[in-house]
């Protein structure tokens, strides 16, 4: 592999560092709730053209979304409030890709075969697609339908990363939810590589022992067969394309389908001028990545071609893909990457998450800030954490604090939590959240 290099400079001993760290770390993902919409019954043919790895969500509060780390680009949302969703870990088979105006597929029986185990799965029940616009849903019979997502941050187009659920979560709306492996066996993101309907693409925020616990999931299906791996040619054959037709009937990577479609589209038949091809440019052709020989490579150091024959030197989901608007975390975890901006200026400033006096429930306490130019009516809020929530009432006059003594209901974790205000109408004022690194010693709060 004469391209590839050992990491040398800091960053990429560093990025090396974070993909195999000394102990596994619970990854702190935003908890955003909503509805999938696959089906604009006003516009249908301007509704959404369904896939295996991306859905539309209309979140309950569109404000936890806004709030996502980002590497450039806001969040889009339509007048409806939906978003799209890219599903974390998961690159299934092209149903359609465009290419300067021609639309390119993959092996269009098993792309569809995908998105429709994806749409069972979802609950959607019966769909029909228009004739004339078969990727359009003219009529769906549940529609739409409630579900979750657990979100780090958003992709450079805008769309939030995420582990995708159906159905309610136990927590409350906004809280930081610390995954753990086993969290991930009834994401839809599981569903779909373990039953073999997408390739794994693993990036590098996706922390290491959740990315293990995916990469078994892919070598299961693909160790029995299932799905598409049952018509996937082997990586020690490889995979012949002469051409766009080939191509378009074949079973390969999504992520290097989606460079090989446009190095056809230029008038190429084989292979002899790709690595060439690749390498022009390292942004949106030569991805770089993280080899599994520990080893800093790009795109073209896992390929090798030879006329119309090419192979993959590993498998998808061995290597980990690094973004190039990639920043590396100071921290993991941590307090949430930016708080709501709620007009009545209500802060939450700290809270008293370990007393000295026992028992601890009963005793504990979160202060709220009004850091406006006016006082502040509390009549029908409440304070939570992830698991309860309780009444609050009163009035907090301008530039004054309130300490609230939280009941029973509202028990704080002594390792992690997140905090949160609601006025009426379950309108987050402020939300806050701590790990055991954020924690004081015993009877001090911690402030936010």
């Amino acid at each position: 592999m004469p391209f590839a290099r050992r990491p040398t400079t800091l960053k990429e001993r560093r990025l090396f560092a974070s993909i195999n760290p000394r102990e596994p770390a619970h990854m702190a993902y935003t908890l955003i709730k909503g509805s999938f919409h696959i089906h604009y019954p006003a516009i249908p043919l301007s509704g959404p053209e369904p896939d295996g790895d991306t859905i539309k969500f209309q979140p309950d509060n569109p404000q936890l979304v806004e709030r996502l780390p980002r590497p450039n680009r806001m969040p889009g949302f339509n007048q409806a409030g939906i978003t799209s969703i890219r599903f974390e870990g998961v690159d299934a088979l092209e149903t359609h890709f465009d290419v300067e105006d021609t639309e390119f597929h993959q092996h269009l029986p098993l792309a569809l075969a995908a998105r429709d185990a994806l749409m069972a799965r979802i609950g959607f029940g019966a769909i029909k697609y228009f004739d004339s616009h078969p990727y359009k849903v003219e009529t769906v019979e549940t529609h739409p339908v409630r579900g979750y997502i657990l979100s780090m941050g958003l992709d450079t187009y805008g769309r939030s990363v995420a582990f995708v659920y159906t159905g309610e979560h136990p927590s409350i709306d906004g809280s930081r939810i610390f995954m753990q492996p086993h969290m991930l066996d009834t994401s839809l993101n599981a569903f779909m590589l373990h039953h073999g309907h997408a390739y794994g693409a693993f990036y590098l925020g996706l922390p290491p022992e959740l990315r293990e616990h995916l990469r078994r999931s892919v070598r299961h299906a693909r160790d029995n067969r299932l799905g598409f791996w049952a018509q996937a040619p082997s990586m020690s054959t490889g995979i012949t394309l002469d051409g766009v037709d080939a191509l378009q009937n074949g079973i390969l990577w999504p992520k290097l389908f989606r460079r090989i479609a446009p190095y056809f589209q230029a008038g190429h038949t084989n292979f002899d001028a790709f690595d060439a091809w690749l390498r022009q440019d390292t942004r949106n052709r030569d991805d770089r990545l993280l080899l599994p020989t520990m080893e800093v490579g790009n795109l073209h150091d896992m390929i090798r071609a030879q006329g119309t024959t090419l192979r993959l030197m590993f498998a998808p989901e061995d290597v980990v893909i690094v973004p190039d608007d990639y920043i590396l975390p100071a921290t993991v975890g941590g307090v949430l990457p930016s708080r709501p901006r709620h007009p009545s200026g209500v802060r939450i400033i700290c809270a008293l998450v370990n007393p000295i006096e026992r028992p601890e429930h009963g005793n504990e306490t979160v202060t709220l800030l009004n850091a406006s130019n006016q006082d502040v009516d509390l009549t029908g809020w409440r304070i939570a954490d992830a698991k309860g929530s309780q009444t609050i009432s009163g009035h907090i006059a301008r530039g004054e604090t309130l300490r609230i003594a939280l009941s029973s209901a509202v028990k704080l974790n002594n390792d992690r939590d997140t905090i949160t205000v609601l006025a009426p109408g379950e309108q987050i004022v402020d939300q806050v959240a701590y790990e055991p690194k954020d924690l004081p010693d015993e009877g001090v709060s911690v402030t936010f």
